[in-house]
């Protein structure tokens, strides 16, 4: 990472989230250092998984490029993300 913007986001939500009433899970086990992001969901087993991984195995030198976050969404979740569960709680601009 270019900056330490990331830590200071986690940092700063740490500090919110102890002086706060909310449950919270953060650093429930461990200190959180990195970062995660899920870049595809499927909704139903692949057929061809070798095939897949082919394709996956050919693009891991692509440069895919880069691209700026200039919004965060804090959202109430169940552990799949299901739609009806998902209420955004806030947004931050960055």
């Amino acid at each position: 990472m270019k900056n330490n913007g990331l830590n200071a986001i986690r940092d700063n939500l740490r500090i919110h989230f102890k002086n706060s009433s909310l449950e919270q899970s953060l650093d429930k086990r461990y200190t959180i250092q990195t970062a995660h992001t899920t870049v595809v969901r499927f909704c139903n087993p692949l057929n061809n998984k070798t095939a897949f991984l082919t394709a996956v195995e050919s693009y891991k030198n692509y440069n895919f490029g880069t691209f700026k976050v200039d919004n965060l969404e804090l959202v109430y979740n169940d552990w799949y993300q299901k739609e009806e569960h998902v209420k955004t709680l806030f947004n931050f601009s960055i």
